[in-house]
C-alpha cells in the first residue's frame, strides 16, 4: 500500500512529516472544515461540488485567506500525480491556524490536503437507527466540520452493536441523514431524502441526484422505515450503497430504484 502523501504550503510530503502547531484552532477546538474527494481513474470526483461546499463552510466559519479553487485544484492535481494511484481518497482540511484563545484567532490559516488509497467499497451496508439526535439548529449545521467527534461516537456504537452505518432523527423526531452518508427511501416508487432543515449535510452525491428531479426532499418518520421498498445511502467515496437491513428491518439490496440511482451516479462521473 502506497504511503499517505500530504500537500501542505506548496510542498508535498510523507504525511508522518506533517507538522501542525500545538495551538492550531483546529486541534484545540475542531474548529475547521474539511472536504473528502473521491479520485477514481486519476481524475478527482465533482470537484467543482465540493469546492464549493467547502467555500461555504469557510464562510460559515469566517476563515478567510485560504487558497483559491484553482490553487487547490492544482495541489491536488500534484498529489495524484506524486501519489501514483489511480483510485485513492483525497481530503481537504482547512483550519484558522494557531490562536491564544477561542476568541482570537490567528493570522495563519492551516491547509492541509491529504491523499489515501480507496479500497473497494462493500456491496451492501446493514444500519442501524440511533437514540441520539441531530442538532439542526446548530451554528455548525450543514457543514464538514472537523469537529466530528459526534459522528466517531455514532459510527463506535454501531460498529459495537454489528452495524456498518447509524441513521439519526433530528430533535424534532424526523429523519436527518448516517453518521456518514445521505439517506434515501423508496416509498411508492419516489425516491425520496431528508430535507436540510433536519439538519443533514447537503452530500454531493444526494445534490447529484436531487439537482436531474431523480429524487425528492420529504419530511420523513422513522415510521417511513416501514412503508420503504428499498433504502440506500450515499457518499463521496461510496457512491450509492444499498441498505441490507435497519435495525431488524430487512430490504432487499438488488432493487430497481437503487439501480436507477446508481446508474445517474455513474453517468454524472
Amino acid at each position: 500500500m502506497t504511503a499517505p502523501l500530504i500537500w501542505m504550503n506548496g510542498s508535498v510530503f510523507e504525511a508522518e512529516k506533517a507538522m501542525v502547531h500545538a495551538t492550531d484552532h483546529g486541534l484545540l477546538l475542531g474548529d475547521g472544515c474539511f472536504e473528502t474527494i473521491a479520485v477514481r481513474g486519476g481524475t478527482p470526483r465533482f470537484l467543482d461540488r465540493h469546492l464549493r461546499r467547502l467555500r461555504h463552510a469557510l464562510g460559515v466559519l469566517h476563515i478567510a485567506d485560504t487558497p483559491t479553487d484553482a490553487e487547490l485544484h492544482r495541489a491536488i492535481i500534484a498529489l495524484i500525480d506524486a501519489y501514483g494511484t489511480d483510485n485513492a481518497r483525497v481530503r481537504i482540511t482547512i483550519t484558522p491556524g494557531p490562536g491564544d484563545s477561542p476568541r482570537h484567532r490567528g493570522n495563519t490559516p492551516l491547509c492541509a490536503i491529504s491523499i489515501t488509497s480507496l479500497p473497494p467499497g462493500p456491496r451492501s451496508a446493514r444500519v442501524t437507527l440511533s437514540d441520539r439526535v441531530r442538532n439542526e439548529r446548530s451554528p455548525i449545521t450543514g457543514i464538514k466540520s472537523t469537529s466530528w467527534s459526534e459522528n466517531a461516537a455514532l459510527l463506535r456504537a454501531a460498529s459495537a452493536a454489528g452495524f456498518d452505518n447509524a441513521l439519526v432523527c433530528d430533535s424534532t423526531g424526523r429523519l436527518s441523514e448516517c453518521a456518514t452518508a445521505s439517506v434515501f427511501v423508496v416509498i411508492d416508487g419516489e425516491i425520496l431524502t431528508p430535507s436540510l432543515d433536519s439538519g443533514c449535510l447537503p452530500g454531493i452525491i444526494r445534490e447529484v441526484l436531487l439537482d436531474p428531479g431523480v429524487a425528492a426532499e420529504s419530511d420523513l418518520r422513522p415510521d417511513d422505515l416501514d412503508r420503504a421498498d428499498e433504502v440506500f445511502i450515499t457518499s463521496s467515496t461510496t457512491g450509492v450503497l444499498p441498505v441490507a437491513a435497519v435495525d431488524q428491518r430487512k430490504f432487499p439490496i438488488d432493487r430497481p430504484h437503487t439501480a436507477r440511482a446508481l446508474s445517474v451516479v455513474s453517468e454524472a462521473l
